[in-house]
């Protein structure tokens, strides 16, 4: 949180240990089993309380099931949160469970491990935070007894840091320090936005307890005593294992924002289907099912390429194939949920486009599978690296309403054209990968079939980047047209503008080495085609987190280098060279096939 609120927060955060000091005095001698039980949501109550729609900060529309979700992800770094019952077996709350609990039973959740601590961070905060052995801290360990905030001097310090000279420790210290503010917020009833107020010109809902808010008279009374009778009804409902009371106030509240806020009410088919996408899980599934078959199919094509056992290993591939494109299918699947979600196209944020690039990357390797199986396979690992990425702590998947420069059908049209073409040219580059493997290995080899597979993947490498060039031109140039409209420029050399031109300028000097450099073309070629990714990392990723333009998310923020850069960078240097290293050959050539397209 910012430095001028701390005073606000310092203030509520005392007078909410105060009023809660001498309960918190009794809890303390209970387990984390036990703090659980004392404010346990019924599953199926939740369920039902997690179709209730609120409204977040930035006024999208969501179940309550989405935005537990959302702000579990933030504070505990889960899905769910996990912990051991009394017999130390492992147990799970759902998000709704601990977003309700929370506002419920405040009290026992100051006490209980949920909040994530870096694992870099934790060596300097030890003395100060208790922090269990799989890096997590209580609420109630970031103030003393006096509510005095613990990491108040490392806040203000991080925070008067300039963001570009932060270090690592600064920026887990404001991750830390924002999810103490969630927490707050949480247990402050603060995100709980369900009260709409009928003919508001912005639309906007309101939290239990705002002083903002003027409502009829016969609302009024509803919007002060429904949050008070619905805690003691989740207090009868433990007591009693009786949760309909409970449930029809759920129902009471639905009616509410029925009758009040029906012109932004979601659809009750969309607040299911985004519950359905909430726990599914689409991508995270498809990331795993492209790592299984794309790493098995690689593996028997090389065996297929080598000992050439044609009827089991070529079932074997066929059948991987078509498994590769069920999976591919579930993953346009996921996307098209995104979108009928979101309301826009699922690529206008790093998360969406790096999800989107994957799944033109499969569609490039399943157009050219018949031609060879390395290509799905090849293109199964691109899909994996890329969800991988956008699973990691880089990204958010989180989904928001656009900004106003995206709401325009250029978001359509040219983000889907330029990203989709990063999707081909990644896909050429990383076969050129496979072909330098294939040089390597016929260096000992001295296969026929392995030079005509060489021959093979470096044609397919050849269409498929002619077609991201072409995409990625097109999409440039309409992306100038887009900014006229925007900016009132056609190009003004933003970082993003600069680093498509410059990857438009290395693909087509990639593809133009026959006619260049016509000696020794299969070789050159792939090694210029396989570094040719650089250029794509750098548009895509370098741009978006490391440099400032009107096309970066991270607005010039220094990030860290990644440190597999200083591994892989060398073992791609060195597999460039293999090739023209010399090795012991075995003295026999494996026929090659009669019918290969050279």
């Amino acid at each position: 949180m910012k430095k001028n609120n701390y005073p606000s927060l310092y203030f509520f955060f005392f007078l909410f240990f105060v009023h809660t000091s001498i309960i918190s005095q009794q809890l303390h001698s209970l387990k984390t089993h036990e703090l659980i039980h004392r404010q346990l949501i019924n599953i199926e109550h939740a369920n039902l309380m997690s179709s209730l729609q609120v409204q977040d900060f930035q006024g999208r529309m969501k179940p309550i099931h989405t935005l537990s979700l959302e702000l579990l992800r933030k504070i505990y770094g889960k899905n769910s949160y996990r912990y051991y019952d009394k017999n130390n077996q492992k147990q799970t709350l759902t998000p709704t469970q601990v977003f309700l609990g929370m506002q419920y039973k405040p009290d026992s959740w100051q006490l209980i491990n949920c909040i994530k601590i870096e694992k870099k961070a934790i060596p300097d905060l030890k003395g100060l935070l208790k922090i269990t052995h799989d890096g997590y801290s209580s609420p109630s360990q970031f103030f003393d007894f006096k509510g005095n905030y613990r990491l108040k001097e490392i806040v203000n310090k991080a925070y008067e840091t300039a963001p570009g000279k932060r270090n690592a420790f600064d920026k887990d210290i404001i991750k830390i320090d924002e999810r103490i503010n969630i927490v707050w917020a949480i247990f402050n009833g603060q995100f709980l936005r369900i009260f709409p107020k009928k003919g508001d010109p912005d639309k906007k809902w309101y939290a239990p307890m705002n002083p903002e808010i003027e409502l009829p008279n016969e609302d009024s009374k509803f919007y002060e005593k429904i949050i008070p009778t619905y805690f003691a009804q989740l207090t009868e409902g433990q007591e009693t294992k009786n949760w309909n009371k409970a449930n029809e106030t759920v129902q009471l509240l639905k009616n509410f924002q029925e009758k009040n806020g029906a012109d932004v009410l979601l659809s009750k088919e969309k607040v299911r289907w985004e519950i359905w996408f909430n726990t599914n899980n689409v991508f995270f599934l498809c990331m795993i099912g492209y790592t299984l078959l794309g790493i098995t199919l690689l593996v028997l094509s090389f065996l297929h390429l080598i000992i050439h056992r044609k009827n089991k290993l070529s079932q074997g591939i066929r059948l991987l194939i078509m498994l590769i494109t069920m999976v591919f299918f579930y993953h346009a699947f996921g996307i098209i949920i995104r979108w009928y979600i979101s309301g826009h196209a699922p690529w206008s944020n790093g998360y969406e486009a790096t999800v989107f690039i994957a799944w033109v990357g499969m569609l490039a390797g399943l157009i050219f599978a018949k031609k060879s199986s390395f290509t799905p396979a090849v293109s199964c690992i691109l899909a994996f690296c890329l969800l991988g990425i956008a699973h990691g702590s880089l990204m958010s998947p989180e989904i928001t309403n656009l900004v106003p420069v995206l709401k325009s059908y250029w978001l359509l049209i040219h983000v889907a054209i330029i990203t989709g073409s990063y999707g081909f040219l990644a896909l050429g580059s990383l076969l050129s990968l496979i072909v330098l493997l294939m040089m390597t290995i016929n260096k000992i080899m001295k296969s026929d079939r392995i030079d005509e597979t060489i021959r093979e993947i470096t044609n397919i490498n050849q269409l498929t980047s002619t077609i991201g060039l072409y995409m990625l031109t097109i999409g440039t140039f309409l992306g100038g047209i887009w900014a006229n409209e925007s900016w009132g420029r056609y190009w003004g050399w933003d970082p993003k503008e600069t680093w498509a031109l410059i990857s438009i300028i290395i693909y087509s000097f990639v593809l133009h080495i026959r006619i260049i450099i016509p000696k020794n073309f299969l070789y050159i070629y792939n090694v210029c085609s396989f570094f040719a990714i650089g250029s794509l990392i750098m548009t895509f990723f370098g741009v978006n987190y490391y440099l400032s333009g009107l096309h970066s998310y991270a607005k010039g923020d220094s990030f860290p280098i990644p440190s597999w850069l200083y591994i892989v960078v060398p073992l791609a240097i060195l597999l460039s060279i293999l090739p023209k290293l010399n090795f012991p050959r075995k003295n026999h050539r494996i026929k090659k096939p009669a019918t290969l397209d050279a």
